[in-house]
């Protein structure tokens, strides 16, 4: 059988058949084409779900300006060292000059002829030639500067030191890593908050508590000093709340109006004694590096100043090419030493040498100080560890004990007691977050290079 279009074409049954299948399949297609671009806008627009972890490792992924500015500050100290290590070596030179005098620089010599009765005549003899052609190759070997030399590499060394001293401190992963959970706590705490001021919210649009009342006597009742302020919470935290879920979603690289579900991290568990990070702390401190380091400087520039009753010896050598003196070879070479010294400067030498001693005392007694101020900000920062560490734990054992009553209440999911439970997370992050504040301080003092 053969059927015929509206047209007059003729097809079969089966071609009719496979053209119906062939939409079908394009229709399916586009549908699914549909219902892929929905799910991905779906997908932007969804509430994600993010631990502290991976908030820390999408953070760090990201370079930081500050620790770029940190390693180009150790580098252009590295480069410094090694350009002054460089004066160890002998220095190659080349001097090159041609000039044109506009006068003639010799003198005329009468000379009689030899001849009887024979004329004078006067012939030019030149001292320096009008036209001047000089190069000059210079091999120079300072001698006695070396060990000026060697004591202005420690100076430059300990310039180095100091410089990754201080980069270590803004680009450690210690801080970042500490910046990062501060900021995640608090918005945790935020969001909690404003959990906390829902229901007197909800209160403040709820009928009269009162039947036989007015509806101007409910309303003054509802809007009481303690809803209001309940109000005012609500508004804060959700204010907080925006604010440090735009700055969460900016340091992981993320677009401001993403939503963030966190994760709420296990409470900080640790033991660190006192007698086990004392020294260490000490030793890693940034500030103790830059005094020991200082006293180095002093030291080398004590020696350096002592080196100015020195003579300069160098060794010299180089060849030289030359048309100025006519009675001098043209192409010649030389060598030997060089050697200067001062006589008399007047005690500028020595109030130098003076100058310098005094400087390495200072810089001694600031060593002395300085380790004894990182011991005691040691000590103070383990006994706020030590505080914090106690208000952790009773904040955990209350909000065991309160997790225990709220879930024997008889209705666990009514507003209010989703506020209680909002308001005892609230208290137990707060506490943790002091506690994770805390051993983040001791752990920047005892190694702030990490």
């Amino acid at each position: 059988m053969v059927v015929k279009d509206r047209k007059g074409m003729s097809f079969s049954p089966l071609v009719r058949l496979s053209f119906v299948a062939m939409g079908t399949i394009v229709l399916n297609a586009a549908a699914q084409g549909v219902s892929q671009d929905s799910a991905e806008l779906a997908d932007t627009n969804r509430v994600r779900r993010i631990t502290l972890q991976q908030v820390q490792q999408s953070a760090n992924r990201l370079a930081s300006p500050v620790a770029r500015l940190g390693q180009l500050s150790v580098e252009a100290a590295k480069q410094h060292r090694l350009a002054v290590e460089a004066d160890y070596f002998p220095k190659f030179g080349a001097t090159f000059a041609n000039l044109h005098y506009s006068e003639f620089l010799g003198q005329l010599v009468t000379v009689r002829r030899p001849i009887i009765g024979g004329s004078l005549i006067q012939v030019p003899v030149p001292i320096f030639s009008q036209n001047q052609t000089i190069a000059v190759l210079t091999f120079t070997q300072p001698i006695t500067p070396l060990f000026e030399v060697r004591q202005a590499v420690r100076i430059a060394r300990a310039d180095e030191r100091i410089a990754m001293a201080k980069a270590a401190v803004p680009v450690s992963k210690n801080a970042r890593d500490a910046q990062l959970e501060e900021t995640y706590l608090k918005l945790l705490i935020a969001q909690r908050r404003s959990m906390c001021a829902e229901p007197a919210q909800k209160a403040s649009e709820g009928p009269p508590r009162y039947a036989g009342a007015s509806i101007e006597m409910a309303r003054a009742e509802v809007q009481g000093t303690q809803v209001v302020e309940d109000s005012q919470a609500c508004e804060t935290a959700a204010a907080e709340a925006r604010k440090l879920t735009v700055s969460l979603n900016r340091e992981m690289g993320w677009p401001d109006e993403t939503e963030l579900e966190l994760v709420p991290p296990d409470p900080l568990v640790e033991s660190i004694s006192l007698e086990e990070i004392s020294d260490k702390a000490v030793a890693a401190n940034p500030d103790v590096i830059v005094a020991e380091q200082t006293v180095v400087k002093a030291r080398a520039a004590s020696a350096i100043s002592k080196m100015a009753y020195f003579p300069v010896v160098a060794a010299v050598g180089g060849y030289m090419f030359q048309n100025t003196i006519p009675a001098v070879p043209s192409n010649f070479g030389y060598g030997g030493v060089i050697a200067s010294w001062n006589l008399f400067d007047f005690g500028k030498r020595e109030h130098g040498v003076k100058e310098a001693r005094t400087q390495l005392e200072m810089a001694e007694l600031a060593v002395q100080l300085t380790k004894a101020k990182a011991a005691a900000d040691v000590k103070k920062s383990y006994l706020e560890l030590q505080r914090s560490r106690q208000l952790s734990k009773v904040a955990m054992r209350m909000g065991s004990s309160m997790a225990v009553v709220m879930r024997a209440s008889t209705s666990p999911d009514s507003a209010e007691v989703k506020a209680a439970r909002a308001e005892v997370e609230a208290e137990m992050l707060e506490a943790d977050l002091a506690h994770r504040q805390a051993f983040s301080r001791l752990r920047a003092l005892t190694d702030p290079r990490r």
